[in-house]
């Protein structure tokens, strides 16, 4: 959009609130960099006066911060010193507030886009060191994230320049230890693990690798040294180094409130725990020196006391610390989760601790008599199935998980089962004649029984009107049932047979339960989520693709559901996710040929030779030996020698050039003659409607008329001492012919030898423009002769061209193309 420059004004004078979605707007037409450089220039001393007015220098901030990431470089280098030292005036809390953030914001664009100059990295480099100076831990609580997001961007761009305030840099990321928003806490851990690379490395890291392991010990130690506060008045079983050498963090300021004092213990301890995650998973630029198990203690510490062990103790502070202390121990887990994730294989040595953690985990925030209601520990449970699943997936079939997967498979399916009313039937006792005594003893307790029932339905009823209802547990039921897949995937096949058949028989009832009932079921209802019940099939799913060698998958069951409900389930997602595993499903049932062959055709070679004349033909195309007949016997010249009535003499020629390529009619062979030393001569009859054949590149094209092909002969050498002649007689319709190779005859082979008078064609092919009658002996012998003369010219021409194949083998094989079409027909 052409114009920019007349409606720039009103776009950065509008109020604040609407100058983003103006400048986004303007943005998505891109003709601003596309003005004049004093058009330009316009738009950056409009920006300044903005920024020279404190009441519109929110205004242009916003511009500049828009603008800066596609600001050309000679602009940017006139005008960054002007906007660095703004920025640092309004940083130095001499400005609005509110101001702040976005005079950071600004700062930070100009870090980035100072990599892209090397007078802007300079200018950069000499501005940092006083920019640090307004980083202190006196600064607004609202303008922590974005002073966080600048100092990240110093540190990781800038670490020598950074380097000179290291101290100041960490008692202010100390000060943000208490903080209770979680970007400050997560930018808060990336720092301090920029902050051990801002001095160097020293020689092959050295330097990065030593103030690495300080920061792990030192972040560990802490962790326990709070861990021991939590814990103070709960009885433990677990041995903690007495000598911790913890970070100078501020001191923690506690209240006569029990309530808010462990309030500020357990926040203390949770940012810690995530600074230890962050320092974990977060890039380093050595590899970085684990202490697996000194890490791992943390977590094992942290899972080693329960709620229902805090609760023994019932002082006040005790309650509250126990409140709180499934919040740490998910905390624990995702620290365990980096670990896994950064050292993959390494932790394999402790997986026995880890299913071990797991199923202690899990048996402790079981809760029962708590069905249709909302579950107790669900964020707890969940993050266990999260870290069970997490570690399949990386350990797979060397997790170990198989060992715990009777207690692991129950804990799910308790939270995969939905609730169902119960109802209490009563059955009379049959009417047998009883003593007095007996009669009284049976009618106490009959009494009692009904009672009893009276009671259990009262309380159902009641229950199920008010109190039961699966609303609350559907984040639980999704894990789980996504454990339960990365479970068969990692371990299926090692799970015992009687496991995985009552598993199946549970899912695969389930499933069937659900989908029918989906219509008619309540809101409450567990599998009303449509991502629970996509877990619920990918659950049935992984029976059916990671089953025991001897207990069958319910393959058919699976099939049969996935296609219900790939046309039936309310939600596209459930449905286009069950399309997905029907489809899986049909390649076990109807599996893929294991090979793929495509054999070549003759057709295809065919054709090749006619393209390309030069070609060396390959005789893998054509086998040496091939049967037609039923009995899988090869064809030999006795079994072709059939009487005719009407021979003609055919001779093998090569096709002309001009000829077309369309059909392939089938010529009659009525004689073939071979001679040592001479050409063979083949004659076809072809009627008028038929194609004339081009059988020494194996093509038909079409004819005119109907004539008699006669072309050159082919000399054909042969190592027989004795000259041969071999005729072959062939009846009317039938046509056969044998591949002429160089043989020999022998003494004892029977060759028959027939003169047959010839049938006169209506026209005669002529060579060299001279015609030839097949009854003139004479004249065919004389153009034999003659024919034979000109192939002998032609070999020498061909001997001196070093592109011309071999004639010998070219016959061979063409002749054998032609004898595969006729017995073709013949059949």
């Amino acid at each position: 959009m052409e114009g920019v420059s007349k409606i720039f004004g009103g776009v950065v004078d509008a109020k604040e609130g609407n100058v983003r979605k103006l400048l986004s707007a303007l943005d998505e037409h891109q003709t601003v960099w596309a003005e004049p450089q004093h058009e330009l220039e316009f738009y950056f001393s409009k920006i300044g006066a903005l920024l020279g007015t404190a009441s519109t220098r929110d205004r242009g901030l916003i511009a500049l911060s828009h603008l800066i990431p596609q600001c050309p470089l000679d602009i940017l280098e006139d005008k960054l010193q002007y906007y660095v030292n703004v920025c640092a005036k309004i940083c130095n809390q001499k400005g609005h507030v509110a101001s702040i953030p976005l005079a950071y914001d600004v700062l930070k664009q100009l870090l980035i886009k100072s990599l892209e100059s090397s007078d802007l990295n300079k200018l950069a480099i000499s501005v940092i060191p006083k920019l640090m100076d307004n980083i202190t831990s006196s600064v607004d609580p609202s303008t922590h994230a974005a002073t966080l997001d600048f100092l990240e961007t110093a540190m990781r761009h800038y670490p020598g320049v950074t380097g000179s305030a290291k101290t100041r840099i960490e008692d202010y990321l100390y000060s943000l230890v208490d903080s209770e928003d979680s970007q400050v806490v997560e930018r808060t851990g990336r720092c301090l693990l920029l902050l051990q690379q801002i001095r160097g490395g020293g020689q092959h890291g050295s330097l990065h690798k030593k103030t690495w392991d300080e920061y792990q010990c030192k972040l560990v130690d802490t962790i326990h040294d709070l861990l021991g506060t939590v814990f103070a008045h709960t009885p433990e079983t677990f041995d903690v180094d007495e000598n911790l050498e913890c970070l100078k963090l501020p001191k923690l300021v506690t209240d006569d409130e029990p309530v808010l004092a462990a309030r500020r213990v357990v926040t203390r301890l949770l940012n810690l725990i995530s600074y230890l995650e962050e320092a974990i998973v977060q890039p380093y630029p050595v590899p970085k020196p684990f202490r697996p198990m000194k890490l791992l203690n943390v977590v094992l510490r942290g899972h080693s006391v329960s709620c229902q062990t805090m609760a023994k103790n019932t002082i006040q502070e005790n309650l509250a610390l126990g409140m709180l202390l499934p919040q740490i121990q998910v905390q624990l887990l995702k620290v365990l989760d980096g670990l896994v994730l950064v050292l993959k294989s390494n932790m394999l040595p402790f997986g026995n601790l880890l299913t071990d953690l797991f199923e202690q985990c899990l048996k402790g925030t079981l809760t029962t008599g708590a069905k249709g209601r909302k579950k107790s520990y669900i964020g707890l449970r969940t993050k266990v199935y999260e870290s069970i699943g997490l570690w399949c997936e990386t350990a797979k079939y060397g997790s170990g998980v198989e060992e715990i997967t009777d207690s692991l498979l129950e804990h799910i399916v308790q939270d995969v089962a939905p609730f169902e009313s119960e109802v209490t039937l009563q059955v009379n006792a049959s009417r047998q004649k009883l003593s007095a005594k007996a009669k009284k003893k049976l009618q106490k307790e009959q009494n009692a029984a009904t009672s009893l029932a009276k009671t259990h339905s009262t309380n159902s009823f009641e229950n199920s009107k008010h109190l039961q209802s699966d609303y609350g547990n559907e984040v639980l039921c999704l894990a789980a049932l996504r454990c339960l897949v990365k479970i068969l995937n990692a371990a299926g096949c090692f799970i015992k047979p009687i496991m995985q058949k009552l598993i199946q028989e549970k899912i695969v009832s389930l499933c069937f339960s659900v989908f029918s009932q989906l219509n008619t079921g309540t809101r409450q209802n567990l599998y009303f989520d449509p991502n629970c019940r996509k877990a619920l099939m990918s659950a049935l799913h992984a029976l059916i693709v990671n089953p025991h060698h001897i207990c069958p998958p319910p393959l058919q069951y699976g099939v049969h559901l996935f296609n219900i409900v790939q046309v039936q389930d309310p939600n596209g997602d459930v449905r286009a996710r069950a399309s997905e595993l029907c489809r899986s499903t049909e390649t076990l049932v109807h599996p893929r040929k294991e090979v793929f062959y495509f054999p070549v055709e003759e057709n295809t070679v065919k054709d090749m030779l006619a393209a390309k004349k030069k070609l060396q033909v390959n005789s893998a195309f054509f086998p040496a030996k091939r049967t037609y007949d039923a009995n899988k016997t090869p064809i030999s010249f006795e079994k072709v020698k059939q009487p005719v009535s009407e021979p003609v003499r055919a001779e093998v020629a090569p096709a002309s050039d001009n000829e077309s390529e369309d059909d392939e009619p089938i010529a009659t062979v009525e004689e073939v003659t071979i001679e040592e030393k001479q050409s063979p001569e083949v004659v076809y009859n072809l009627d008028d409607d038929e194609n004339r054949a081009n059988f020494n590149s194996g093509q038909l094209q079409k004819s005119i008329s109907e004539k008699t092909v006669e072309p050159a002969a082919i000399e054909i050498d042969s190592d027989a001492d004795e000259e041969s002649e071999v005729e072959i007689v062939v009846g009317e319709g039938q046509k056969s012919l044998e591949k002429p190779g160089k043989q020999v005859a022998n003494e004892d082979d029977e060759v028959e030898v027939v003169e047959q008078p010839l049938s006169t064609p209506k026209t005669a092919a002529t060579q060299n423009g001279n015609s030839m009658s097949p009854k003139s002996v004479q004249k065919r012998k004389s153009e034999t002769t003659a024919a034979t003369e000109s192939a002998e010219s032609s070999e020498k021409k061909s001997k001196t061209n070093a592109e011309t194949e071999d004639v010998e083998a070219r016959v061979d094989d063409l002749v054998a193309e032609f004898v595969d079409e006729l017995i073709d027909d013949v059949e």
